[in-house]
């Protein structure tokens, strides 16, 4: 039996590569056992038992990156969070501990190294997070889905030969016809947009785009629209069903949008690129202003260059520029092809596979 924890926390971009490895090893291994480490509130709570796995919490507290007196706390949470997960990896009798970034990586990552575990990281972003350069020189490999972040890690001999580039695994998604997505849908053969802020949803994001929805409405454009749990009740209330409009929270069955879509509207984080990668789909970017070493303007900077989108930032959103740039685009046949053709060159297709491979390898040198 191989006994694996794995922590990702706190938004979509973590716990979706953590998953994608897990169910890699479940295909590859009869006996093999999985557990995810958690955040106490996050939203990994409710993902992954979806996934049918085990999620055992742990008191994280996120470090936050302005002056709040939650700051005062973290150190205490950080120990308390550190002893917990040692406690968890001694009774599960754990082999590997499995990073995927976020806070409640860090802490449990730091448990992993107090026990001697061996501890394998997998970096989305083209800036790493804390949590990556905090272990990256105790890991045994380090994967990377975006080539950049190698840069960061130059000054560490140690770190050097430890460092793949996977790309960013993704969740399985089933294969579905544009035709069997507008079905599910109940939509016509139109033109559609997909629009979403990430797993918990952009209020920027949504605030730009609420005023617009009869405007693309009336150019007969068709819209799916994932607010986040935040703003869902005021969208539902003001526009409630609506033909041509699906408006949810959050999307389980997220293939089925992607699928009837021909243009995506969407933050730049490294899990949505690889999604919307995966399914050739052009895109406008609005990069979150405040990731971490701006990674988020630096990967959509790099999807702009190659052709594969284009991109307007927060401090120049307004709903007019949006609905314009939307228009613009939807009605470009000849451009959205371009685009089609340039994102899927991004796409790799095989990372969690890559990545369960290269950690087997290991376990049997051991």
């Amino acid at each position: 039996m191989i006994n694996i924890a794995i922590a990702a926390g706190g938004t979509g971009g973590h716990i979706f590569p953590g998953i994608s490895i897990a169910e890699g090893f479940i295909n590859k291994f009869d006996n093999v056992k999985i557990i995810f480490i958690g955040a106490r509130n996050g939203i990994e709570n409710i993902i992954i038992p979806k996934y049918n796995f085990k999620v055992v919490k742990i008191n994280a507290q996120r470090l936050y990156r302005y002056l709040t007196f939650k700051n005062l706390l973290f150190p205490f949470y950080l120990l308390e969070s550190i002893e917990q997960t040692k406690r968890i990896f001694n009774k599960m009798n754990t082999d590997i501990f499995i990073g995927c970034g976020g806070f409640v990586s860090g802490a449990a990552g730091l448990a992993a190294l107090y026990l001697q575990l061996p501890i394998f990281l997998q970096e989305q972003n083209s800036f790493p997070g804390i949590s990556t350069r905090l272990l990256a020189k105790s890991c045994k490999r380090l994967y990377l889905g975006n080539k950049d972040a190698k840069q960061y890690f130059k000054s560490s001999r140690l770190v050097g030969t430890k460092i793949k580039y996977t790309g960013n695994p993704i969740r399985k998604f089933e294969k579905i016809s544009k035709e069997e997505a507008l079905n599910f849908w109940k939509f016509e053969n139109k033109k559609t947009i997909f629009i979403y802020g990430g797993s918990q949803g952009s209020h920027a994001l949504n605030v730009n785009f609420y005023g617009i929805i009869n405007d693309i409405l009336s150019n007969d454009i068709q819209i799916i629209f994932q607010t986040g749990f935040l703003d869902f009740e005021r969208v539902k209330n003001k526009y409630g069903i609506r033909k041509g409009l699906i408006v949810q929270p959050f999307f389980n069955n997220i293939e089925y949008a992607y699928s009837a879509s021909d243009l995506v509207i969407c933050r730049a984080g490294a899990i949505s690129l690889s999604e919307i990668s995966h399914f050739g789909l052009p895109a406008i970017l609005i990069p979150f202003p405040y990731s971490a070493g701006q990674h988020q303007l630096k990967n959509a900077k790099s999807f702009m260059k190659k052709g594969a989108a284009e991109i307007i930032t927060e401090q120049e959103l307004n709903p007019q520029l949006l609905l314009q740039k939307i228009l613009d685009l939807i009605n470009n046949k000849n451009k959205l092809i371009k685009m089609s053709d340039s994102i899927k060159t991004l796409s790799i297709y095989d990372s969690a596979a890559r990545i369960v491979e290269d950690i087997i390898q290991f376990i049997r040198k051991q």
